[in-house]
């Protein structure tokens, strides 16, 4: 009993003195910096009902998407519900539409502020456009012919393969994550660093070309059951 009383103290004491993005049983604000909860905020409306994480997005102030039509693949592939997410966070796409799994698409739309707040402090330039080669693709893991899908099967995964800067470069995950020791290839590789810690903040999975040669070009961004940092 003692232990108890306890607890509920320290949570009242958290619940005033602690911002709320840190703390898991407050709502997500979509717009308040990433905290220590967000990531666990984000899987958790994927667990809820469809229209909880629908909601979320609605709050977003610089998100364009609209909700895609359903779609039934093969076998078990396809989606229920799904958004396709043309710009987020003051940013677009090349390809310039992501269809993905709301929480993916809510989980991006935090992402991506992060990713342009990283350009700017290592690279000197804002995020214009992020390149990806899509969420959509009705296989199993590892390509394998059974065993379990993919979780791109539902497109609730994301392969991002660089990013264009407002001043016009681009950093390419395949050409700098490895960069050279000049001072330009270390700031690059700084910023593709700082956009996967950010990501690992948000994404239950995330695997880049420290993970495997199958990823040398890409992030892998997921929400599936599993948690992976690569």
């Amino acid at each position: 009993m003692i232990a108890l009383v306890v607890l509920l103290v320290l949570g009242f004491l958290a619940d005033f003195l602690v911002p709320h993005r840190h703390l898991p049983w407050r709502g997500l604000d979509v717009e308040a910096p990433v905290g220590l909860a967000t990531g666990t905020k984000i899987s958790l409306i994927a667990l809820a009902p469809s229209r909880v994480c629908l909601n979320k997005l609605d709050q977003a102030r610089r998100l364009d998407y609209a909700q895609a039509a359903p779609k039934k693949g093969a076998q078990a592939c396809g989606w229920n519900i799904a958004a396709n997410m043309t710009g987020a966070s003051g940013s677009k796409f090349r390809p310039h539409t992501v269809t993905a799994q709301c929480s993916i698409v809510l989980a991006s739309y935090i992402w991506l502020r992060e990713v342009d707040r990283h350009a700017q402090t290592y690279l000197g330039s804002g995020l214009k456009k992020t390149h990806h080669a899509g969420t959509y693709s009705c296989r199993r893991q590892r390509g394998n012919g059974s065993g379990a899908w993919s979780e791109h099967a539902f497109a609730n995964a994301w392969d991002v393969t660089g990013f264009e800067l407002a001043d016009g470069r681009v950093i390419s995950i395949f050409k700098h994550w490895r960069s050279d020791g000049s001072k330009t290839g270390k700031a690059r590789r700084k910023f593709l660093r700082k956009t996967r810690a950010s990501a690992c903040q948000l994404f239950n999975v995330v695997l880049t070309p420290d993970y495997n040669t199958a990823h040398k070009d890409h992030f892998h961004l997921d929400q599936g059951p599993s948690s992976s940092c690569h």
